[in-house]
């Protein structure tokens, strides 16, 4: 108010002074009217537009500042979105899932046969050996060759389609690998003409499963190095029983010839594992009869020329597919979290494994990891429903260590089950079986997961050179991932 009588004032007392002594106006010819009018009606105008003028600066100063606030958290929005979507895709990235559609096994038990091989679910193959089964006068060589040949010969007989699958074995560091490859393709050999294959045999040539680590980890990245990879088959056989003699008392009295290492280890065991992997976007294979209507039945099967179908299948044939699509999912693999282990005091290994655990969890989708406590639910939070633990931490005297803080990791997260009690120690059950362990421990872990209806944990300690590592992942039946 006071600003617009000082303008107004001064409007009027300039205008007043330039009226009376800077224009040439005679005041005397003037009427009272146009008298009043010239000294009233300049100033008001001028003030007016002034006023005018004023609003209007005002106003567009306020729609500016209002429109770069708009466009400045609109950008803010825009980038918030863009770390959101950044966020899930990465997220989706690690909860990638690679789906178990058949386990075979065959071990020597360290002592009894464990009692949950009474509730081997569908899908899943096991044989516990004897041990007058093993110990022959073969050698070690040709034993793993005679258990790979049977092995491959029972995956074949499930699943015949497996036999066009990818081969990747588990490859053993101790022997020549020339030799370990001419193994392979003679036990593959052997078992492929075991089985009456109508069309032309197939001719898988045997691989070594590339990198180390957790074996999750590995298919997952075999699948997205080859799209066109329709499924494989993983593999592993050895017999450290055979090449590093037998513990003959209990085995927390080691011969004489095993250091730590060994008694860590445990027993020298026996054991052989096959895993077949699919996608889980594979097609419906098309009908066998759309391929035998179009040959004629007296052409012999080595003129019939061969019909693959849908090219997602890849090299397995048509009449085979439906041998793999109709394979029971026992479960979902995620990917696995791998470390270092920096201390083996108690605390320090406890909030490793901790860490670990708690990012496979997030990898299974068993915790919920949120852009932001606006997205968090708490209904996504299902660590209690884990109901089984595998591991190799071993005996009381080589192992408390590892499984008190394997166990403390758990008890953080209200994890409902006993380390002891509801675990598989496969070094107590099946010892030290080689470079089979990864494989056989697998198969351990999701015939637990197929068998309860709940997710496992699995975790494995593994000495590479002169350092240890371990690594967590989480085991899922199928019904849960929804």
């Amino acid at each position: 108010m006071l600003g617009t009588l000082g303008l107004f004032g001064g409007l009027f007392a300039g205008w007043w002074l330039l009226l009376w002594w800077g224009l040439p106006i005679s005041f005397q010819k003037m009427s009272p009217t146009a008298m009043l009018l010239t000294h009233l009606a300049p100033p008001v105008m001028f003030g007016m537009a002034w006023r005018i003028w004023q609003r209007v600066r005002e106003s567009r100063l306020v729609q500016a500042q209002t429109a770069g606030q708009e466009a400045a958290e609109a950008d803010r929005q825009a980038q918030r979105d863009a770390a959101r979507q950044q966020h899930y895709a990465a997220l989706a990235e690690r909860q990638i899932k690679v789906l178990c559609r058949g386990a075979w096994a065959q071990a020597l038990p360290v002592k009894d046969v464990p009692a949950w091989l009474e509730e081997i679910p569908d899908g899943a193959y096991w044989t516990a050996l004897e041990r007058d089964e093993v110990a022959g006068d073969a050698e070690s060589t040709e034993q793993v060759q005679q258990a790979l040949q049977q092995l491959l010969s029972d995956v074949y007989a499930a699943a015949p389609g497996a036999a066009w699958l990818p081969h990747y074995f588990e490859a053993n560091p101790e022997q020549e690998g020339r030799e370990q490859l001419e193994m392979l393709k003679q036990a593959q050999l052997q078992a492929i003409a075991n089985q009456s294959f109508e069309e032309s045999s197939p001719n898988p040539e045997p691989r070594f499963f590339p990198g180390s680590g957790a074996l999750m980890s590995r298919v997952q990245q075999l699948f997205q190095q080859d799209p066109s990879l329709p499924g494989m088959v993983i593999y592993a056989a050895d017999a450290p029983l055979l090449t590093r003699g037998v513990l003959k008392d209990e085995w927390d009295e080691p011969g004489p010839e095993q250091g730590d290492m060994d008694k860590w280890r445990g027993m020298p065991g026996y054991a052989a594992a096959a895993m077949i992997f699919l996608r889980d976007n594979l097609p419906v294979p098309e009908p066998a009869s759309t391929q035998e209507a179009s040959q004629d039945a007296y052409t012999p099967y080595w003129e019939k020329q061969q019909h693959y179908g849908d090219e997602r299948w890849g090299r397995v044939p048509l009449q085979w597919q439906d041998t793999l699509a109709q394979l029971p999912v026992l479960a979902e693999l995620r990917l696995a979290e791998q470390a270092i282990i920096e201390q083996k005091q108690l605390l320090p290994m406890a909030r490793q494994i901790h860490t670990l655990f708690d990012n496979a969890l997030v990898n299974a989708g068993l915790r919920d990891y949120p852009f932001s406590s606006e997205d968090k639910d708490e209904a996504k939070d299902q660590a209690e429903s884990i109901l089984w633990l595998v591991h190799n931490s071993g005996d009381v005297d080589v192992g408390a260590t590892r499984l008190a803080a394997v166990s403390t990791a758990l008890q953080q997260y209200a994890v409902p089950l006993n380390a002891i009690d509801d675990a598989s120690n496969s070094i107590r059950e099946w010892g030290d079986v080689g470079s089979a362990r990864s494989v056989l421990q697998t198969v351990i872990a999701v015939v637990h997961s197929a068998r309860l209806s709940a997710p496992t944990v699995l975790i494995e300690f593994d000495r590479r050179g002169e350092t240890e590592h371990f690594s967590v992942a989480m085991i899922k039946p199928q019904e849960q991932s929804a």
